[in-house]
């Protein structure tokens, strides 16, 4: 296994395996995500003193930079990683303001030498005002890397699907069944270290996550998309 294997399951959150290290390997670091949140919302219309929704819309927030810390660990062919997506705050064009985070447990096994299978949890929280959206559900992803010259290589993360919003008798819960899709692409580069570490793995990449939400207007699906380019750092002992 190449050694920048940790780079897509440690920092994409579904994706490659750990570099092959004997017996127990932990590591610990954290992506800069500089993000951008484009998501749905409704243009509505007061008929008889009740606000009713006429259309389906997108709205954009401006760009925000998120650190999301990441603990990873592997013991032979079996690998595990958590990572959160802290509260952050989004302002929008249209003046609306919003918060989100997420969190993210997945686990998995090597398939073969830079591919790797994993099954995990997902939840996302967003919250404009006292109206919440929180899907959750499984995850499947697929990950590789391919080395490339010295210390270099390439790496891509992809992840599949099903979230669902819980059951609720709260009016300002938004509930809904929503698709998702994780990709993320880049280059890692590997050092190996000679006290206290095994080695340091920096990254660069462009990430994408996008939600579909099943009939959020009559039969329109809801699209909710968070993009941006993502700088990780990974200390491995």
């Amino acid at each position: 296994m190449n050694r920048s294997g940790l780079v897509a399951l440690a920092l994409c959150g579904a994706g490659t395996a750990l570099a092959q290290d004997a017996g127990l390997s932990v590591s610990v670091g954290a992506r800069a995500w500089y993000t951008e949140w484009t998501t749905f919302s409704y243009y509505t219309e007061t008929v008889n003193g009740k606000d009713v929704n006429k259309a389906l819309i997108q709205s954009s927030a401006g760009h925000k930079l998120a650190l999301v810390p990441v603990v990873a660990v592997r013991y032979g062919n079996f690998v595990g990683t958590l990572s959160a997506f802290p509260s952050t705050r989004f302002s929008f064009a249209n003046g609306d303001n919003g918060t989100r985070k997420e969190f993210d447990l997945n686990l998995g096994y090597v398939l073969m030498p830079g591919l790797t299978a994993t099954l995990g949890y997902k939840k996302i929280s967003q919250r404009d005002g006292p109206t919440r959206y929180e899907p959750a559900g499984p995850i499947f992803g697929l990950s590789g890397n391919a080395p490339l010259a010295g210390a270099y290589s390439l790496y891509g993360a992809f992840g599949l699907g099903r979230l669902k919003t819980p059951a609720s008798d709260d009016k300002n819960v938004v509930k809904f069944k929503a698709d998702y899709r994780l990709t993320e692409v880049g280059v890692a580069s590997t050092f190996n270290s000679d006290w206290l570490l095994r080695r340091w793995t920096l990254t660069a990449g462009y990430r994408i996550q996008v939600m579909g939400s099943k009939e959020a207007f009559g039969t329109q699906d809801g699209r909710d998309t968070t993009q941006g380019f993502t700088f990780g750092a990974l200390a491995t002992f």
